[in-house]
């Protein structure tokens, strides 16, 4: 009986799986959930799936962003493209006649779809585009676990 016990047990630990998405809601009401698969629905209530565990290096490149939009005397890059696991993000350089601006696009591909969110639109200016991305990491560190 032991035996079959500790059995058990083991196949029950290989058949659960972590929970692999950490899905952030875009406009900053609903928390944080932590699922394995990503639905329609979830695409639906606006929320933006990261890889669990890649969200802390997710984070800290955000915040990186936050830091060179909130800086005017910084010069803005012509272009931004890298990955943090499934999430990639791409940014153009705008230049205005007032000020260079930057669009920043962020994309994650979780096998059957792909989830966009734009994080720095063009149409704002780069101090309201750091202050939204700003209140958006305040939102993230409240619910992450």
């Amino acid at each position: 009986m032991r035996h079959f016990l500790l059995i058990v047990f083991i196949l029950m630990s290989t058949v659960c799986s972590a929970q692999k998405y950490a899905l952030l809601d875009k406009q900053l009401s609903l928390p944080v959930i932590y699922a394995n698969t990503i639905t329609i629905q979830d695409s639906y209530k606006g929320y933006f799936p990261v890889e669990k565990s890649k969200l802390n290096e997710f984070i800290i490149e955000v915040e990186k962003i936050a830091k060179l939009l909130g800086d005017p005397k910084t010069p803005k890059p012509e272009k931004i493209d890298f990955n943090i696991g499934s999430t990639a993000f791409h940014g153009l350089r705008v230049p205005l006649a007032a000020e260079e601006r930057v669009d920043i696009i962020i994309t994650t591909d979780y096998g059957v779809s792909k989830a966009t969110m734009h994080l720095s639109d063009a149409k704002l200016s780069n101090s309201k585009n750091a202050f939204f991305i700003n209140t958006w990491l305040k939102y993230l560190r409240s619910y992450i676990k």
